[in-house]
């Protein structure tokens, strides 16, 4: 056997079993409503982690400027805020899933 067709087979086993589990899709079939959905391992959207204040600006926090006792003191404002939802990605990213590891080992003979 040449080396290089157990590289072949090797690469070929690994790239079926990703290519079985996030190419394949789900269909249940049961009613009338049954949805086809192709499972990938990329992420396109995320969480966003900043909120929206009543008047619509965006930041990750919120202070108001209070007087107290004459001094005037920075304090955190959580009313009335909105959280930003999700982001679309500009890159899609791997799922913190994806089964194979990535990476480049040095050669040795």
């Amino acid at each position: 056997m040449k080396m290089g067709q157990k590289t072949s087979s090797m690469a070929r086993k690994v790239s079926q079993s990703v290519s079985s589990m996030f190419g394949s899709t789900n269909e249940s079939g049961e009613g009338p409503n049954s949805l086809s959905v192709a499972i990938t391992p990329f992420v396109y959207t995320k969480r966003g982690s900043r909120f929206y204040d009543e008047d619509g600006d965006l930041a990750h926090e919120f202070y108001e400027e209070k007087d107290i006792n004459g001094q005037t003191v920075m304090e955190q404002h959580w009313r009335n805020l909105r959280p930003e939802g999700d982001i679309r990605l500009n890159i899609p990213r791997l799922h913190v899933d994806f089964p194979v590891v990535i990476c480049e080992a040095p050669y040795s003979s």
